[in-house]
């Protein structure tokens, strides 16, 4: 018996969060078709409210994701949504003499499109201390755009000051606390005998700072009605802030699957790992794949994706735009099929 056919979309977008849905907004203005496949599951589970957002702040993401779709929906049914978390991805044959891409579900689902966008987001790597990941990101901030101003009032903490440039972050700290912040350094064990580093830490000092150096074991949430998080040390204290300040590494999610389905480069940075890519576009060392969002970026923001996905929707929307008129114009030159041509037009 033979199998039906797929539908082939002109684009498969990999994600379903600001930058896949942003893509698909701007696909859908140009009328053309693709799928947003997401698992459901985003970077900022947990947050119920977006900040620095311009026109969306205090917003909870799950509201902006709904109101996206919502939007996406009023340019008709080029535009689909599938919930699965994808397993395979990889460049594939996709109908008589045309290339393109698959990507896999785990249920066994198979999508095809002529381009791809890779919008699924980031994953942070958590220290493996007891209570990290439980208090991220309500209690641990990664980002001060994003959060601290309503707890500024509040003792604040820093983890890790393994450098004379973490100063700077620690200034940005105290000027978000104002004048007689509250501010603890929290260096996880004793600071390496570094002159640079030590001038950096008499500078904080001077500005009131304390500096924690003993060894962290584990973190706790406030108990209600309070707020915050406490900071379990080795010789039994325990200290109790508004918010904790860390910024753990970052690496692509399917990160794995990624490179050995599609042969998609990495580029690392200080603060992890992002997918290569070019601009303006996004497009990555695959040709027609292109990356969008925190995957592709190491400013890891609301704002920063949705303008990525323009990007990427104008990256795929460019291609395949040339594709098409590369084959009208060999249809002209094809005495048997020019009729056709003249007919359609």
């Amino acid at each position: 018996m033979k199998m039906p056919l797929l539908p082939i979309y002109d684009v498969l977008i990999l994600g379903g969060g600001p930058a896949g849905l942003s893509t698909a907004l701007s696909l859908a203005r140009v009328r053309r078709t693709a799928l947003v496949i997401s698992h459901g599951s985003f970077r900022n589970n947990g947050v119920h409210e977006m900040h620095a957002v311009l026109g969306h702040d205090k917003r909870d993401p799950a509201d902006f994701r709904k109101e996206a779709k919502k939007q996406i929906g009023a340019y008709g049914s080029g535009i689909q949504f599938a919930e699965s978390e994808i397993v395979r991805v990889a460049k594939a044959a996709i109908g008589e003499g045309l290339q393109g891409f698959l990507a896999e579900g785990r249920d066994g689902s198979i999508w095809h499109g002529r381009k791809l966008v890779l919008a699924m987001g980031s994953r942070d790597v958590f220290p493996d201390t007891e209570g990290y990941a439980e208090n991220w990101p309500t209690n641990i901030y990664q980002c001060l755009f994003c959060d601290g101003r309503e707890r500024s009032h509040l003792p604040m903490g820093q983890l890790g000051f393994p450098s004379s440039s973490h100063l700077n972050h620690l200034m940005m700290l105290r000027h978000l606390g104002g004048e007689g912040a509250d501010v603890t350094v929290f260096t996880n064990g004793p600071l390496p005998e570094d002159n640079a580093l030590l001038e950096a830490v008499k500078a904080a000092e001077s500005l009131g700072t304390r500096f924690e150096t003993a060894n962290i074991i584990k973190y706790e949430r406030v108990p209600s009605p309070g707020i915050g998080i406490r900071v379990c040390l080795e010789d039994g204290r325990k200290i109790s802030l508004g918010f904790l300040l860390d910024k753990p590494s970052t690496v692509p999610v399917g990160e794995e699957m990624l490179v050995e389905g599609l042969g998609v480069e990495i580029a690392s940075d200080p603060l992890g790992r992002n997918i290569k890519k070019n601009e303006p576009f996004g497009e990555t060392s695959v040709k027609g794949c292109f990356v969008a969002g925190d995957a592709g970026s190491s400013l890891k923001h609301v704002t920063m994706a949705v303008t990525q996905g323009v990007g990427a929707a104008g990256g795929t929307q460019a291609q395949l735009c040339a594709e098409e008129a590369q084959d009208v114009l060999a249809s002209l030159s094809n005495p048997r099929t020019r009729g056709n041509v003249e007919e359609a037009c």
